[in-house]
């Protein structure tokens, strides 16, 4: 057998043997050495010069003076010599100059990590966890890192109806929440006062369609006001003034094609409730007309309207050449109406001048002598059409 214990090195007391206090006195010393380890520092490589009874340091690499050959090693102070034990793996102490406990991890001490904290019923970082906040940490910034490539941060709840959510709080009272709240859509909403909350934006998660204003959108983007307009805005040094821009392509996003004669490039709904539902009561679209090449795609404007009776269709368009047709699809003259035109109609004392409304102007004149007639501007001028006599 052994004559001495296989971890600590506690020597026994042999049989028959003499002056059995020695061997007793030296196992209880190497004990006070070594239970409940506490060093002094672990960044010495040569001993101190005033150690204290019982002062323990772990010594640092390489070791020299009466340190040499025990790197890593428990150095212990005891009745004015160094006495000295070889860790084993798994050993912990604490490092009293750091407030940092260790472990031996057979080559090294090195910061001791709890293993395993699962299940615990709360965590507080640098405050005080309680029942409704049992992970609360205080700190002026917090960072979750990636492990080698992705980082997810995951936040359950138990049923479509319950809120899970980030609250953004200003002096432990809600102003901002960002969450899938009372549903499954993502809300955005804020609060002046953490009780009255006002929704600024829904994004629906079965069709992904935002609605601002509204908690169910119908479209990609829905916005429902009861005050005041939205507001597109542009400040700059420049000429242009804010603008909407839509695109059509054929073919798919990753490979798009060039339209063709009859696409809708862009259409303008207006709808009006029935009573029962929004319908269809006006449309502002561009189609495009023509053979389209690179850089140019002719395109003609539509204008359609519900009639009274319930007719829904085009009233007028503007060709890509410029000419417009009013009731008709297919105007021959710069101005082609099917149907009656009617022109301004005035009283000679109230003719507005010929000159200043240019030469070719049209007008109806009431109280022309001979009886009412139309009248031109030669540019000086009004002369009636069926004579081309000057209007008296």
């Amino acid at each position: 057998m052994s004559d001495e214990s296989p971890n600590l090195r506690l020597p026994y007391i042999l049989p028959s043997q003499a002056q059995k206090h020695v061997t007793h006195n030296e196992a209880i010393r190497i004990l006070d050495g070594l239970v409940q380890l506490a060093v002094l520092d672990r960044d010495l490589a040569s001993p101190p010069d005033s150690p204290g009874q019982g002062d323990r340091y772990v010594v640092a690499a390489p070791g020299s003076g009466a340190w040499t050959g025990h790197a890593t090693e428990i150095a212990m102070w005891q009745d004015g010599a160094w006495a000295f034990a070889v860790p084993l793996e798994g050993w912990l102490a604490w490092i009293a100059d750091e407030a940092a406990l260790t472990v031996f991890d057979g080559a090294d001490w090195v910061a001791a990590a709890v293993a395993s904290v699962n299940p615990v019923a709360m965590v507080g970082i640098n405050t005080t966890a309680d029942a409704s906040n049992r992970l609360s940490l205080k700190s002026d910034a917090s960072l979750f890192d990636h492990n080698g490539d992705d980082h997810r941060i995951k936040v359950n709840k138990a049923a479509a109806s319950d809120t899970v959510s980030l609250l953004f709080q200003t002096n432990y009272s809600g102003r901002a929440e960002l969450g899938t709240t009372g549903n499954d859509n993502l809300h955005i909403k804020v609060s002046a006062d953490g009780s009255t909350w006002k929704t600024g934006m829904v994004i629906d998660h079965s069709t992904a369609h935002v609605g601002f204003g509204t908690d169910a959108p119908e479209g990609p983007l829905h916005i429902l006001r009861t005050g005041t307009n939205p507001i597109h805005e542009r400040v700059d040094s420049t000429a242009n003034g804010p603008s909407l821009a839509s695109r059509k392509a054929r073919g798919t996003p990753g490979s798009k094609s060039a339209v063709v004669s009859g696409d809708v490039v862009q259409a303008f709904f207006g709808q009006g409730h029935d009573g029962s539902a929004y319908v269809a009561c006006a449309n502002l679209r561009w189609v495009v007309d023509g053979t389209v090449s690179s850089g140019v795609i002719p395109t003609r404007a539509e204008f359609w309207t519900f009639s009274t009776g319930g007719s829904y269709g085009e009233r007028m368009r503007i060709t890509p050449a410029g000419d417009l047709g009013v009731g008709i699809t297919a105007p021959t003259a710069r101005i082609h109406a099917d149907g009656p035109v009617r022109v301004g109609q005035y009283a000679k004392a109230s003719l507005p001048s010929a000159s200043g409304s240019g030469a070719g102007s049209i007008v109806h004149v009431t109280d022309e002598t001979g009886g009412a007639v139309l009248a031109f501007s030669d540019g000086s001028n009004w002369r009636r059409v069926t004579d081309r006599t000057v209007v008296s």
